[in-house]
C-alpha cells in the first residue's frame, strides 16, 4: 500500500493536484490511500504510521515544508519518500530534477532510482536540504503564511526587503575544535540549491556525509544586499567576503535574539547546533541522479 500525504492549506490548486494524483495511481493499478494534514507535525505522524505499517512508499504532495515533515516521519525506516512538488520554493524538486508533471513524478515510482542519504539535524529536527541562522531565518520567521501562499517566492523577497531595515545581529560560528568565526549570516546546505533556483553551495551533494557552510563575513545592510545579489547572479562563491566550508557539525550563537530555520520553516531561536547524523532516508529520484 502506498500512502499519499498532502497539506490542504496549500489552496484550491492542491485539490486539483490531489485529484490528478489519485487518477494516475488508479490508472496504474497501484493500491493507495490519501491523507490530508490537519496541523503542524501531522505529516510526520502520518508518515511514521505508514512506515510502521510496512508501506513501501509515502508520496509527499506539497512544498519543502511538507517534504521535511514527511522525511522526519520516515527517517531511519525502509519506507521510501517520493515527491510531487507543490508550493512556494520547491527547492527539493529543483535539487534532484523532478519532472514538472504529476504523471512524470509518479512514473518515477517504477522507472526511477532509489537512493539512501544521511540526514542532518538541528534542535532535534532532521532536514534534507538547507538550514540557516540570522537574517535569512528571521525573514522566514516573520513571513506570513497567507502571503507566502498567494505570492510565492515574491513573499520572501518582500519580507526580506522589510527586514533589511531592522538591526542586523552579529553571529558567531563555532566549529569542532572550538574554532570561532564572526559572521553576519549563515546558510547550511546539504545540496546545491537554494530558493528561487539559486545555486548556493556548488559542492553540495545530498548523498554526502557532510554539509556546506556558506557564511557572509562582512557586516551591514549593504553587505547582505550585495550577498543576495551575488547569489542570484551565481557570483557569491568567488567573493572574499563569503566563507564556504564542508563540515559535519556547527554551533551558531548570537548576543541578541535571532532565529534558525530548516527547509524553509522557522525552527527555533539561537543558539542552535547543526550536525550530520547516521540516520538514513530512502528517496525516489530520477534515473541518473548523482
Amino acid at each position: 500500500m502506498l500512502r499519499v500525504i498532502y497539506n490542504p492549506v496549500a489552496g484550491t490548486k492542491m485539490v486539483h493536484k490531489i485529484d490528478r494524483v489519485g487518477a494516475v495511481l488508479s490508472k496504474g493499478g497501484i493500491p493507495f490511500e490519501i491523507f490530508k494534514t490537519t496541523g503542524p507535525g501531522d505529516a510526520t505522524l502520518l508518515a511514521r504510521e505508514a512506515a510502521l505499517a510496512g508501506a513501501d512508499t509515502v508520496v509527499a504532495v506539497g512544498g519543502d515544508g511538507t517534504i521535511n515533515e514527511v522525511a522526519n516521519g520516515l527517517a531511519g525506516t525502509a519506507t521510501r519518500l517520493a515527491v510531487v512538488p507543490h508550493g512556494t520554493g520547491n527547492v527539493f524538486a529543483d535539487e534532484i530534477g523532478l519532472p514538472k508533471t504529476v504523471e512524470g513524478c509518479l512514473a518515477l515510482l517504477s522507472n526511477g532510482s532509489t537512493i539512501e542519504i544521511p540526514l542532518a539535524r538541528a534542535d532535534g529536527r532532521y532536514f534534507l536540504l538547507m538550514a540557516s541562522a540570522g537574517f535569512d531565518a528571521e525573514v522566514v520567521e516573520r513571513m506570513e503564511t497567507r502571503r507566502k501562499r498567494y505570492l510565492g517566492i515574491a513573499a520572501y523577497v518582500l519580507s526580506g526587503v522589510r527586514h533589511l531595515l531592522r538591526q542586523q545581529p552579529t553571529l558567531w560560528m563555532e566549529f569542532p575544535g572550538r574554532e570561532r568565526i564572526e559572521v553576519q549570516a549563515v546558510i547550511v546546505c546539504r545540496g546545491r540549491k537554494y530558493g528561487g533556483g539559486v545555486t548556493m553551495a556548488p559542492a553540495g551533494n545530498l548523498p554526502s556525509k557532510s554539509f556546506q557552510v556558506v557564511a557572509l563575513r562582512k557586516s551591514g545592510r549593504l553587505a547582505i544586499l550585495g550577498f543576495a545579489l551575488g547569489a542570484l547572479m551565481g557570483k557569491h562563491a568567488g567573493s572574499t567576503h563569503v566563507f564556504i566550508r564542508a563540515a559535519t557539525s556547527l554551533l551558531v550563537r548570537c548576543r541578541i535574539p535571532s532565529a534558525a530555520q530548516v527547509d524553509g520553516d522557522y525552527l527555533c531561536p539561537l543558539p542552535v547546533r547543526f550536525e550530520m547524523t547516521d540516520t538514513p532516508l530512502r528517496i525516489v529520484v530520477p534515473p541518473g541522479y548523482r
